[in-house]
């Protein structure tokens, strides 16, 4: 899926997450989801959690938003949300690290698909495939420019 593509699917959800992920995940560093503020993903979809040691990738999730939300208290921000366009590129990035890795081609949990699970048949990315570090310098790069891509209030 391109940026454009993403950002034309999206809607403010009023319901639930499963709704507005009907046609896959789309999230913020695989950490956020807009239209649903305060909702913390760790090891989500489109995050580096799923794809590497589960336990040294969590620790940098748990560090991170701890890190969001001390921010947040110090500035008497009570809320947290990516904005529209933050979900729509990084779910773009994601979509686009993916395409290069054979993985994608396959018909597997990964991939969203369940063959034992008739409404699971659709392909969706949901790893976050350009590795653990450049997660980690995405993540680190975006609270070194004041949390940028989210909505803080």
């Amino acid at each position: 899926m391109t940026w454009d593509e993403i950002k034309g699917t999206w809607r403010q959800s009023k319901g639930k997450l499963k709704e507005k992920w009907a046609g896959g995940p789309l999230t913020y560093l695989g950490l956020q989801v807009c239209g649903f503020p305060n909702l913390f993903t760790l090891v989500g979809p489109h995050n580096a959690s799923t794809f590497c040691n589960m336990t040294r990738c969590i620790e940098q999730n748990a560090d991170w938003v701890t890190a969001l939300i001390r921010h947040m208290l110090e500035r008497g921000y009570s809320r947290a949300e990516p904005s529209v366009d933050a979900e729509a590129s990084w779910t773009a990035h994601v979509h686009e690290s993916a395409s290069r890795m054979l993985f994608t081609q396959i018909d597997s949990w990964m991939t969203g698909i369940n063959s034992n699970v008739p409404t699971k048949r659709g392909r969706k990315v949901v790893v976050y495939a350009a590795g653990a570090p450049k997660y980690r310098e995405k993540c680190d790069a975006v609270a070194a420019n004041g949390y940028e891509g989210f909505l803080l209030r």
